[in-house]
């Protein structure tokens, strides 16, 4: 990507590239680069702050973006100079960073948006959007003020940790930048002390750990390192950028049934490698369902193995796991002293209930809640079912069967009629292929029509919040 001087810049040239290599490394004893924007896009360049101030845009910007980072229908609503970066010296000599929003649609901090013309502090791992709160781009790396000192060398020496994605009862995850590389990726951080782990045994962490490494499926997160400490383990896996399914049914409502389709049926496949390798996964919820972007067409990944466990000897399993809304029957019997992997296709029906209407099966207080799952008391009498197939919901009543015996396996799950689409078995079949060619391949987008030297000088549009497909 080339780097354009800004307009005050212009009597002194062209300033020199800050472009990331994969040798460049970021740390608070090279005073020469005080911050780092960390891409969350694929196609967007990582790069490194070192002069006072910087622009960022379409147009004649120190950092230009271009046909190359977004599609012809999302680009032009990235001004010309979007915004602005700038570290200043308080009173006192202390460094502060600050963001201006120079833009027609808007700079968001962390989903919020500036407004043009104003200015914000930007602080250590805030996140960075463009014209629209769904659209990141940047992650900032405060390289003088971080918290790297809340991790032990064996891991800030291989990787840069970054913002919260989440947390648990067992500690959190942090998205991270592999040093060198600079490949995405997600650390589970899980304390060994002042947590369930202490109460749990540290054998259900090895067990995770055990079962992810046996694991190389398209659609299930793969670990890819492991760092153990006297007080923490760190478990490396690959990042996925589109969030949790939770997340989107929250946010973005209900799924249209063939979107719903499209991800149900990637789930299904997964589950059957899970299946065949004599793994349950034992907590299948819309919180372990991620997305690999933030595009309708993308890939799932299921996550979170703190609950499976192998079972390799036997065809039953005793251990008391799973979420109160998506466990199976079988689990709140307590004269049932073991169950099988059938517990997953429960929450299956469960996890496709909740993506068609947005609410719950199972609704109420905890011992109403108990009392429905235990009998299989639900039904789809809101008004929202009326736009759902008849075939949804004939897979939905076959799966939540009360009697594990009766209720489908994922072999006849996926043979279901609703699940005979040739569009949609073809394009999983395409993310199979694109997936297992090369896992951690970069996205690319198509080229646009649009001449990248027009793009520079055209006006900027207003944000149309009808388009919903943001490369």
């Amino acid at each position: 990507m080339e780097n354009y001087a800004n307009s005050q810049a212009s009597t002194q040239g062209l300033r020199e590239t800050q472009e990331v290599t994969s040798q460049d490394v970021c740390t608070a004893d090279n005073d020469s680069v005080w911050g780092r924007f960390y891409s969350v896009r694929d196609n967007v360049a990582v790069y490194n702050l070192v002069n006072s101030s910087y622009t960022f845009g379409r147009g004649e910007a120190d950092y230009r973006f271009n046909r190359e980072n977004f599609d012809g229908t999302y680009l032009p609503t990235i001004s010309k100079i979007h915004f602005r970066v700038s570290r200043v010296f308080t009173a006192d000599l202390d460094p502060v960073v600050i963001i201006e929003d120079l833009s027609c649609n808007g700079t968001y901090i962390n989903k919020k948006n500036i407004g043009h013309g104003n200015k914000t502090v930007l602080k250590n791992n805030d996140e960075v959007a463009l014209s629209s709160p769904q659209t990141k781009v940047f992650i900032f790396h405060d390289c003088l003020k971080n918290d790297d000192q809340d991790y032990p060398d064996e891991v800030t020496q291989r990787y840069t940790v970054t913002k919260k994605l989440g947390a648990g009862n067992f500690g959190e995850v942090r998205l991270a930048y592999k040093q060198g590389t600079l490949e995405k990726c997600a650390i589970k951080v899980l304390k060994k002390k002042g947590s369930q782990i202490q109460l749990n045994n540290i054998k259900q962490i090895g067990n995770e750990i055990q079962l992810l490494q046996s694991v190389n499926h398209p659609f299930i997160i793969r670990m890819e390192d492991v760092i153990d400490t006297p007080d923490k383990i760190y478990i490396v896996m690959e990042a996925a950028g589109g969030g949790e399914l939770f997340d989107r049914l929250v946010h973005g409502g209900r799924l249209p049934e063939d979107t719903a389709k499209f991800y149900f049926y990637q789930l299904g496949v997964a589950v059957q490698y899970l299946h065949s390798r004599r793994i349950t996964h034992r907590d299948i919820k819309p919180e372990n369902i991620l997305l690999a972007t933030e595009e309708e067409d993308t890939c799932i990944k299921l996550t979170d193995f703190g609950l499976s466990k192998l079972a390799a000897d036997t065809s039953q399993m005793t251990t008391f796991c799973g979420t109160m809304s998506y466990i199976a029957p079988e689990l709140l019997d307590l004269g049932t002293l073991s169950y099988t992997n059938k517990v997953d296709m429960w929450s299956l029906g469960v996890v496709l209930f909740a993506s068609l209407c947005c609410y719950a099966p199972f609704d109420g207080d905890d011992l109403k809640v108990r009392h429905l799952i235990r009998n299989a008391i639900f039904d789809f009498n809101r008004p929202v079912w009326n736009d759902v197939s008849q075939d949804a919901k004939d897979l939905i009543t076959k799966l939540l069967v009360k009697e594990p015996t009766e209720r489908l396996d994922v072999e006849q799950m996926l043979n279901h009629p609703w699940l005979q689409d040739d569009a949609v078995q073809s394009k999983v079949k395409d993310l199979l292929v694109k997936e297992q060619v090369s896992p951690s391949k970069k996205r690319r987008h198509e080229d646009s029509v649009v001449d990248e030297r027009e793009m520079s000088t055209a006006k900027t549009p207003r944000f149309q919040t009808g388009i919903t497909k943001i490369m």
